[in-house]
């Protein structure tokens, strides 16, 4: 009698245990229901609220104004360099002896010709000096005159044997010491015309009084100067470059500016050696030029060119890349007249001013954005300012 009662107990506890199952089954199927429902019905709810509003329009395609770039196989280089303007020849005149400075004939800024006197010192004991040596050079002239008519007669006299040959002698040696003390009065004559001569100071090339450093009353010394006279010729331009730029300067065009004063220069030729200091070459330009640039500093401008191909582009158009690349943005045509904006790898090869040397991915002509990249990306269609 307990067995059977134990298995009723047992199936009575299955069926509770089932039922609570199927009741907790049923109330998690209805709740996902009831939540699936709500969804779909707000979802259709939203849906239906979204077609009833307006789509908004389209964005407007952005209008820019490219630049066409064309390729080069020509790197253009500017290089500047500082130097100083000399005269072609400057020369310090002083005379050659001592004295008083007597005249003075030329003042700072005058223009002078080759031989012209500028200067001249005090000649009158020079002057007193030639006339007693003329004087005594006359004396003997005379004393010669004489001795010949004297050994004329001896020898006559001797001719009949009245004179000996002892007193021809004496007058013919007689005159020959003569005419030897005529010859030295002579030398000292010449020797106190060229001390004449240098007491005028000449000069010696076409150009222009620079300076006046003595005036006239004043006592000079041999070599000191009085004037300095600078060459009428073209000015120089003296420039240290660097000994592995230096061959690329010889033929290019240059020019020196001077304030704000630009001049067209010519090569002339370089010094043969390095200068000790600062281990340039020395190189000097010639300016045509009347304006008065002795002594001022310039600033040399040469322009070289080198077989790189490449492309000239300003510098706003260049936009910060990777691995220390830079990149442009390219207009690649499109359709309906639209163009897409497409990144080209560059690498800048030279700067000069506000303009970049690249190359890189770039083909053939160009349209390229030279500023306001940073209002574009990769991808973005854009239409050409003025464009139908």
């Amino acid at each position: 009698m307990a067995q059977p009662t134990q298995t009723a107990s047992v199936k009575a506890s299955l069926w509770k245990r089932a039922l609570r199952g199927f009741v907790t089954l049923t109330g998690t199927v209805s709740v996902l229901a009831l939540a699936g429902g709500a969804l779909w019905l707000g979802s259709a709810t939203l849906a239906t609220r979204a077609a009833a509003v307006d789509a908004p329009p389209a964005a407007p395609i952005t209008s820019v104004a490219p630049l066409r770039v064309s390729p080069s196989d020509q790197m253009t280089t500017i290089r500047t360099f500082h130097g100083q303007i000399e005269a072609a020849e400057t020369v310090n005149l002083g005379f050659e002896q001592s004295g008083r400075l007597n005249v003075l004939n030329v003042d700072e800024g005058d223009r002078v010709t080759r031989g012209q006197v500028l200067a001249q010192l005090d000649t009158r004991i020079l002057m007193t000096e030639r006339a007693r040596l003329v004087a005594s050079h006359a004396a003997l002239e005379a004393q010669a005159e004489l001795s010949r008519r004297t050994t004329a007669r001896q020898t006559e006299l001797r001719n009949r044997g009245f004179a000996s040959d002892q007193a021809v002698d004496n007058v013919a040696l007689g005159l020959v010491a003569i005419e030897a003390q005529m010859a030295e009065i002579d030398a000292a004559i010449t020797q106190v015309d060229v001390r004449l001569s240098q007491t005028e100071l000449l000069a010696p090339f076409d150009g222009v009084v620079g300076a006046r450093l003595a005036d006239p009353g004043a006592i000079v010394s041999v070599g000191t100067p009085i004037i300095d006279v600078r060459k009428d010729t073209a000015a120089i331009f003296r420039v240290g470059l660097d000994p592995k730029v230096a061959p690329l300067v010889a033929d290019a065009p240059a020019t020196i500016a001077v304030g704000d004063t630009e001049y067209d220069a010519r090569f002339v030729g370089f010094r043969s050696d390095l200068d000790a200091q600062t281990r340039t070459r020395t190189a000097l330009f010639e300016i045509d030029t009347d304006d008065p640039v002795y002594l001022a500093a310039g600033t040399l401008t040469v322009q070289t060119s080198q077989a790189v191909a490449g492309y000239s582009v300003p510098l706003s158009a260049l936009r910060d890349g990777v691995r220390g690349l830079w990149t442009v943005m390219v207009l690649t045509p499109d359709r309906d007249g639209t163009h897409v904006a497409q990144a080209a790898a560059v690498e800048v090869m030279q700067i000069n001013g506000d303009t970049a040397y690249v190359r890189g991915t770039l083909q053939g002509d160009a349209l390229i954005l030279p500023g306001g990249t940073h209002r574009l990306v990769p991808g973005d269609v854009v239409r050409i300012a003025g464009a139908e």
